[in-house]
C-alpha cells in the first residue's frame, strides 16, 4: 500500500474482507483466552475503570488481545486511507507518512490524512464523498 500502490495484489489486499475477518477473529480470541484465563483465577474484569483496564493488560493474554485490537483497526483504518489515497490521488508525500504512522502509532496516521484531506486534497472532499 505504501511502495506498490496500483500492483493487482496490492488492491485486492486493500478490499479483501478476509484480512480483516482474521485480524477480527484473532482478537476475538484473544480476548476470550484473556478472560477465561481471568475467570480461571477467580479475577472479576472491570472495563468501566482505568485500574481494571490497567490490570487485564498487564497480563500477557490482555497484552496479546489489545495488540491484536490495535492492529485489527490499524489495518482497516490503513485500508481505507489507502483507498481514498487511490480515490483522490494523493501524492505519494501523503500515503507513505499516513500508513507508516497508521501502522505505527494509530490515531496519528489517521489525524495527518484527515488533515491532508481537509487542507490540501485540493478537491473539495469531504467525509461523506465515500463511494
Amino acid at each position: 500500500m505504501m511502495f506498490a500502490p496500483r500492483h493487482p495484489l496490492t488492491e485486492r489486499a486493500g478490499r479483501s474482507s478476509v484480512i480483516f475477518g482474521l485480524a477480527c477473529l484473532h482478537y476475538v480470541i484473544a480476548l476470550g483466552l484473556a478472560l477465561s484465563k481471568s475467570r480461571g483465577q477467580g479475577t472479576r474484569l472491570d472495563f468501566n475503570s482505568l485500574e481494571g483496564v490497567r490490570k487485564l493488560v498487564s497480563t500477557p493474554g490482555g497484552t496479546l488481545g489489545s495488540w491484536a485490537h490495535m492492529l485489527a483497526l490499524d489495518l482497516f483504518t490503513g485500508a481505507w486511507i489507502y483507498r481514498q489515497c487511490r480515490r483522490l490521488d494523493a501524492p505519494g508525500w501523503v500515503r507513505i507518512p499516513a500508513l507508516m504512522f497508521t501502522l505505527l502509532t494509530g490515531p496519528f496516521g489517521l489525524l495527518l490524512f484527515l488533515l491532508w484531506r481537509m487542507i490540501g486534497a485540493g478537491r473539495g472532499a469531504t467525509l461523506e464523498d465515500e463511494p
